[in-house]
């Protein structure tokens, strides 16, 4: 049997490999982008100290789903959910958000 040597041309894969990295990072930061467009309206209804440590991620069928930094904040927000509730309703102009999920 005959062994062949493989030709691996490193510059060629290394090049391949910065191409798929450069557009995995654009691809996260349009996703980012995008959820900062559609959460626009987050930090005018909170305020600046609260938006800086609870970020919307999803909404579900009338249920906000908002990361938190810590469980301080967590359980400080989950106070206060009846009147955030209250507010962002009043702002969007209706009654679309039912429930906020604090994860």
């Amino acid at each position: 049997m005959e062994r062949r040597k493989l030709s691996i041309k490193f510059k060629d894969h290394s090049h391949k490999q910065s191409r798929l990295s450069s557009e995995v990072n654009e691809l996260i930061r349009g996703l980012r982008d995008y959820r900062k467009e559609r959460f626009a309206f987050w930090e005018n209804v909170v305020g600046e100290k609260i938006s800086k440590v609870a970020i919307p991620v999803k909404d579900k069928k009338g249920v906000l789903f908002v990361k938190v930094e810590d469980s301080i904040w967590r359980f400080e927000l989950s106070r206060r959910k009846e009147e955030l509730i209250n507010k962002l309703n009043e702002h969007l102009k209706k009654n679309t958000i039912k429930d906020i999920v604090f994860i």
